[in-house]
């Protein structure tokens, strides 16, 4: 990280959050949001796509696209998880139970590859689906980052298991 980020941070972190958590974020998710916008910055200023940088006012607007992108995300993934529920209860679905045992076989082929770190963070995310990765990465002992890429992971084994692939 060069100086001029060091200092554009160390000079302007506190109010980006400060303008994150007024927006109703939670000070994890606040945090979380600053890292990922200082980080984008700092890309997209060492890729000449920045004509200028007027701080913070650049750094928290990178921050409410952020927070639309999430937000947006979100309500596309809990649509189409509602969706697939609502066609696997349907009662037209004379094979439901066999889907299921399908279903089942499936996640523990996955499980079976996966690390036991792996199915540990894929355990903590089955149980606390609402809490932050933060608090889960803590509770294993591992970084944010590392956790979420060890739940990447164990995802595409479960995804590669569920389709059949088996690579």
């Amino acid at each position: 990280m060069s100086n001029f980020w060091k200092d554009a941070v160390s000079q302007h972190d506190h109010t980006l959050v400060l303008s994150l958590l007024a927006a109703g974020l939670r000070l994890d998710d606040a945090r979380d949001v600053a890292q990922e916008t200082w980080l984008r910055l700092m890309e997209a200023h060492a890729a000449g796509r920045l004509a200028r940088v007027e701080l913070p006012g650049l750094a928290i607007r990178q921050a409410a696209f952020i927070v639309a992108d999430r937000s947006r995300a979100g309500r596309l993934r809990v649509q189409a998880e509602l969706t697939e529920a609502q066609e696997l209860a349907s009662p037209s679905r004379a094979d439901q139970p066999s889907l299921a045992r399908e279903l089942l076989q499936g996640v523990e082929a996955g499980l079976a590859v996966s690390t036991v770190r792996e199915q540990g963070v894929f355990r903590s995310v089955l149980e606390s689906p609402d809490a932050p990765h933060r608090e889960l990465a803590e509770r294993e002992g591992l970084s944010v980052q590392r956790f979420r890429q060890v739940l990447c992971n164990v995802r595409a084994k479960l995804r590669a298991a569920l389709s059949g692939d088996e690579s």
